[in-house]
């Protein structure tokens, strides 16, 4: 087994387990947000691990795929951080209207 073999294998592993611990957070993360970073990291970690992948088969079409992956894992967090902001103003509004309603009666 060559050097070089086994650091692309020690890499491919750490990648992995960082995707596994960010599933693991998206899974048992107590609050909206938090799975959404945990998300945003997995898109990370598979935009790198595409990246390995190119590197390590000497294509540049994974790159094409790694940029466009990376690309739609952008505009998905924004529309996700837009929805949860939006939600949680709307959550805000309505427990305000009823502690003003209980202060009336």
């Amino acid at each position: 087994m060559s050097g070089i073999f086994l650091v692309d294998l020690i890499v491919f592993g750490l990648t992995g387990l960082g995707i596994f611990f960010s599933l693991l957070r998206f899974l048992l993360g107590p609050s909206s947000f938090e799975r959404l970073m945990s998300v945003d990291m997995m898109n990370i970690m598979f935009v790198g691990l595409i990246s390995l992948l190119a590197y390590v088969f000497k294509n540049t079409m994974y790159m094409d795929i790694a940029i466009l992956y990376g690309l739609l894992a952008f505009v998905e967090t924004i529309v996700f951080a837009r929805y949860l902001e939006h939600h949680a103003e709307q959550s805000a509004v309505s427990s305000e209207s009823n502690v003003a309603e209980g202060d009336v009666k």
